[in-house]
């Protein structure tokens, strides 16, 4: 059975079936190093690095970037996380860096996936990020500079807490004594 009337195959495309039709521009995931040095200038960024400690103390660290260990990381970036609500503000840009073990692409990927929407990966890593002139913490002749930082703050505390208790047993001999402070 065959009609009269020939209707074409394929309807012809107008400007609406064209706007339906044209695929959606995909925002990438990865983001160069010159593009993320631009937004960390701005203060709009937030570096996350994945590395381990001891390769994190072999080649040093972007500045002010914060340490998320491989195994730490779901844990972290979950929204039920108490860390989550403090390590990720709102309305910044979270650029995910970090080596082969545990890939950036990846962790900006899953990072989406848990909610965190404006998850970036770093292309190219540390090397690109030098590369483009951004700021390198650490030193690399010093053994485990990051630890000692960390030690250095906890010492610290040690130091005033030690030094607070130590004039309140003071305080404490001396009126025991009778004995007035001048």
């Amino acid at each position: 059975m065959t009609s009269t009337t020939a209707s074409p195959r394929f309807a012809p495309m107008t400007s609406a079936s064209r706007a339906k039709a044209a695929p959606r521009p995909r925002r990438s995931i990865a983001v160069g190093a010159r593009e993320a040095l631009t937004m960390w200038r701005r203060k709009q960024a937030v570096f996350v690095d994945l590395r381990d400690w001891e390769i994190l103390d072999q080649t040093g660290w972007i500045e002010g970037s914060l340490h998320c260990p491989p195994g730490e990381f779901a844990n972290i970036v979950s929204p039920t996380s108490p860390l989550h609500a403090r390590l990720f503000e709102p309305g910044k840009v979270f650029i995910f860096y970090g080596g082969p073990d545990f890939p950036p692409l990846a962790s900006a990927k899953r990072a989406r996936e848990l909610g965190l929407e404006s998850a970036l990966a770093l292309r190219g890593g540390l090397t690109s990020w030098r590369a483009a002139g951004g700021r390198v913490a650490g030193h690399p002749n010093s053994p485990f500079p990051a630890l000692k930082a960390s030690f250095g703050l906890a010492a610290k505390y040690a130091r005033r807490r030690a030094r607070s208790w130590w004039r309140r047993m003071e305080r404490r001999r001396a009126a025991r004594h009778g004995v007035e402070k001048a």
